[in-house]
Order: C-alpha cells, then structure tokens, then sequence
C-alpha cells in the first residue's frame, strides 16, 4: 500500500485501514500480506523487515530503520479506509480465499505519511469479513470481527458496534480453489 512521502516519526501507537488476503493453511483460515508472502500469525505481532534488497530494479538507500524515511518498507495503514480499498482486488493465488479489509494497530517505530503511516510492529484489531464462516475461523486473532451475515450479533466472532468509520465489508470471493 503507498501512503506517500514521510512527514515525520512516532513511537506512538496508531490505528489505520488495510487490506488483507484470507489465505487457506495447515492452521486454518489466516491472514496474509496483499504484497507479499507472509501470513499474519494469530496472537502475535507482526514485524516488519526492509525487502528492498529482493527487488533488482530499486536502488540501495544504505542500512536503516524499519520503517525508513527513504524507503517503503514497513506495515502501511491507510487513514482513510477508501485509500486501502484498492488493495482489497488484485492477485488471488492459489490457496486465497477472499481479500478484506479491517483496521490494525501499528507500534514501535512509525512513520506518519501523507495518506497513513508505517510502523515497525502491527496486528490487526477489527476485521469486516463476507461470511460467518470466515469470522469463526479469523476468530483466533482476538480482534473484534464484523460480518453483514452474521446469524447473531451475541456471537463472540460478531460485533453489533461498527467503527467509527466502518465502510460494508467490500470483499471479492474467488469462485474456485483450483
């Protein structure tokens, strides 16, 4: 996700909109970085390191930290949830199930930028997902999850409470696992 040039650096933690595949594996249900390979695992925090040196067009910006000023490395969070919109269409490999969108807390080291920020830790902290059945699964992360469909706003993978700025759950399913 590009959220634009740096302005300047926190170690206040921070809340902002993102797009993440739900990817099939040995655990179940897991979210996974629309970007990279990287699944999120539940209950813990991600940590961001700089990818910079696996891409042979970019030039070297030299040793620095995650996230850096001069870099794009780092977990991104837009501020507005239509900015990490796009991101919730794109690849669907093999054992992607659907993309949605939620909010997660970024930490440690953070950049704010013109769109959002981009921090050195992050985990998610309110998924918005198509089906009962995927909340049941994206349960094991602890956050607070919210479904159009949901049979019962009592179940502990449904929220009644949208965000403050919650949006429907944009989500584009794949028809096929093959």
């Amino acid at each position: 996700m590009e959220t634009g040039r740096a302005l300047r650096e926190s170690s206040r933690p921070v809340t902002g909109w993102r797009a993440w595949t739900v990817v099939e594996t040995r655990g179940g249900l897991r979210l996974g970085s629309v970007l990279h390979d990287l699944v999120w695992l539940a209950g813990a925090p991600v940590v961001a390191e700089c990818r910079l040196h696996e891409d042979p067009f970019a030039a070297s910006v030299g040793a620095h930290p995650v996230p850096g000023a001069a870099c794009n490395c780092g977990f991104h969070a837009a501020r507005d949830p239509v900015d990490a919109l796009s991101y919730a269409r794109g690849r669907d490999e093999p054992g992607t199930v659907c993309r949605i969108l939620g909010e997660v807390t970024l930490w440690g080291h953070v950049l704010q930028t013109e769109g959002g920020w981009r921090a050195s830790h992050a985990y998610p902290v309110h998924l918005y997902v198509p089906e009962p059945g995927i909340a049941e699964e994206l349960a094991v992360y602890g956050a607070a999850i919210s479904s159009a469909t949901c049979a019962s706003h009592s179940s502990p993978t449904c929220t009644a409470t949208r965000s403050r700025s919650a949006l429907p759950s944009p989500t584009w399913r794949r028809t096929s696992l093959t």
